[in-house]
């Protein structure tokens, strides 16, 4: 079955969409102040091989914001949430930047349920000038509402349109934060399943970051590629070059 649905997640509902068919599924999860959308250029190379399932995290989207602090845990929940509701026992997660924090916070909590990681320009952990700047994104959602939330991302000549609600995005931009006192790279080392690093080198976050995931997850179970001449948005700007890592990574680990 395709098309988009409304997942009820206590006192909250999650817009998603489904496509595809096969045995294999993927799971794709945005960035912060991003939608589903944002998987479209994607999306067809994954039907292709699969069926795929795109939500919108909370308070981004169509999907609801229940009150606030979020934990990662509590958008991993999201995420167990939807798989319950399609009757989904495994998936490969696929997740870009703050997505693949979710990603990876729902292999930890759920590990039976998930076959693989993708990790597109992800990361562990934040230093205290990251922290800093994602806690004045946050501040700037609660006093200035979206247009506070683009002009502190993207700049105050920005047009970005951005949809979602303010207080939440404020609310999972902190959950970010929480990345500098409570990383989640010393906590990989437990995950058992294959892992598929993937960075732009030109990513204004640093190659850096998913190098650190990569020295972090069991030896023998990641891989990592950098795509030379590209940024953050690899699932956007380098379609092809996702889509090459992928299918060679799939093949190697069988899944």
């Amino acid at each position: 079955m395709s098309g988009a649905l409304r997942v009820p997640v206590g006192g909250h509902t999650l817009r998603a969409v489904r496509s595809g068919a096969g045995e294999r599924h993927f799971t794709c999860l945005h960035g912060l102040a991003d939608t589903l959308e944002i998987w479209d250029a994607l999306t067809p190379a994954l039907e292709a091989r699969g069926r795929v399932c795109r939500i919108d995290q909370r308070g981004h989207g169509g999907s609801g914001a229940p009150p606030g602090p979020y934990r990662r845990e509590n958008l991993a929940a999201d995420v167990l949430a939807v798989l319950d509701a399609l009757a989904v026992e495994r998936t490969l997660l696929v997740g870009h930047s703050m997505g693949g924090v979710v990603a990876m916070a729902t292999a930890l909590a759920a590990p039976a349920r998930v076959a693989g990681l993708v990790l597109i320009g992800s990361t562990g952990q934040c230093g205290a000038k990251v922290a800093a700047w994602y806690e004045r994104i946050a501040r700037a959602g609660e006093e200035r509402g979206v247009r506070g939330l683009v002009e502190s991302i993207y700049g105050e000549k920005s047009r970005k349109a951005l949809r979602g609600d303010a207080q939440g995005i404020s609310h999972v931009t902190r959950m970010l934060r929480s990345l500098h006192d409570d990383p989640l790279t010393p906590k990989l080392a437990t995950l058992a399943c294959p892992a598929l690093l993937l960075v732009g080198e030109q990513d204004p976050m640093g190659p850096k970051a998913s190098e650190l995931l990569f020295a972090a997850l069991p030896a023998g179970t990641a891989e990592l590629e950098r795509v030379p001449g590209r940024g953050h948005w690899l699932h956007v700007q380098a379609v092809d070059a996702v889509v090459a890592a992928l299918d060679g990574w799939l093949e190697r680990t069988a899944l």
